[in-house]
């Protein structure tokens, strides 16, 4: 029982869902991968009613780091890139244990599967030019893969930060992999 519930904790990417299953399996005993889930919740959405996702924020500003120029004057772009580890619980990941690190690299591929989800299903990321037309769904995951690279790759190692958002890499892998298998070699890593 115990697995189950974890599992469709991961997969489930509507906050409210998230959240009610969350609290119904963690009212008695507490383990300390449940305080931690909970940490991580509060991290990703805050104490109150879930209604914005720091966790996705934060990739959408390392898409920003991508796309931006390689300069980096008194070096704003690292510190931004520390806060963006920070907030994504990444910063002790090394000296977590086995378990609770598995435990934030699933909510990290939560994150990506969220993002993904939003990305698909938003008209404006599936149209063509001034939204004409939609992409082939092949266009869409080759689209998907170029977000996900910039994330996840390109911004790391312009960065010079790879070690830091290791964990954040493996867990957008699994998520593309499990969204889009075989079709991993759209990814630049």
């Amino acid at each position: 029982m115990e697995a189950a519930w974890i599992e469709t904790f991961y997969q489930e990417t509507d906050a409210p869902k998230r959240l009610e299953l969350l609290k119904q399996n963690t009212e008695n005993e507490l383990t300390q991968a449940d305080v931690f889930r909970k940490k991580l919740w509060v991290a990703r959405y805050g104490k109150r009613k879930p209604t914005k996702d720091a966790f996705v924020g934060s990739l959408m500003e390392l898409k920003c780091l991508a796309e931006g120029t390689s300069l980096d004057f008194g070096g704003q772009r690292r510190k931004q890139a520390a806060k963006i580890i920070s907030t994504l619980c990444l910063a002790d990941a090394d000296s977590l244990d086995e378990e609770l690190r598995e435990n934030l690299l699933l909510e990290l591929k939560n994150v990506f599967l969220k993002f993904m989800e939003v990305s698909r299903d938003g008209r404006g990321f599936t149209s063509l030019v001034f939204g004409m037309g939609q992409l082939s769904d092949e266009g869409v995951v080759k689209k998907i893969a170029e977000q996900i690279s910039a994330i996840a790759f390109q911004a790391p190692h312009a960065l010079h930060m790879d070690k830091e958002f290791a964990l954040l890499q493996e867990a957008a892998l699994q998520a593309f992999r499990q969204e889009y298998p075989n079709r991993e070699h759209f990814l630049k890593k």
